[in-house]
């Protein structure tokens, strides 16, 4: 199978923007985190009340497209990661989390050889497009 050039640019954006929304979902989530509920009144307020901010902050966090997006691609390329062997997971660590730009650098921290680097990059952009394709089937 062989993949038209746009969406073989749409898998590896994905991967490549795996670092980026990994930060922003960790980002918000410290954001929640932090919100507390302040008694601006000096009264007594019950434990488990549900402030003003914290409600309107879940609002805008189910209402950000773009972390909707990034929650999104982060999915699908753990989904995709969960379906290779460790080979394709050291490929995609060396190449999309430390962002290592030469493959001959990855082919020989890994002891691999370039046909079996080219197979398993390509197998793992197989995977993250098909992962695409039933996320956007899906309602």
């Amino acid at each position: 199978m062989r993949l038209n050039n746009e969406e073989y640019k749409k898998a590896v954006g994905c991967l490549k923007r795996y670092n980026y929304n990994c930060l922003k979902i960790h980002n918000i989530q410290a954001d929640i985190m932090s919100i507390g509920s302040p008694s601006l009144d000096g009264m007594p307020k019950a434990p488990y009340r549900v402030s003003d901010s914290v409600l309107n902050s879940v609002i805008k966090l189910q209402e950000d497209k773009e972390l909707q997006r990034a929650i999104r691609e982060y999915n699908i390329v753990l989904r995709a990661l969960a379906l290779t062997d460790k080979i394709t997971n050291e490929i995609f660590e060396e190449q999309y989390q430390k962002g290592e730009e030469n493959k001959w650098d990855i082919i020989d921290k890994l002891n691999i050889s370039e046909d079996v680097y080219k197979r398993r990059r390509r197998k793992l952009i197989y995977l993250v497009h098909n992962e695409l394709l039933k996320t956007s089937l899906q309602p």
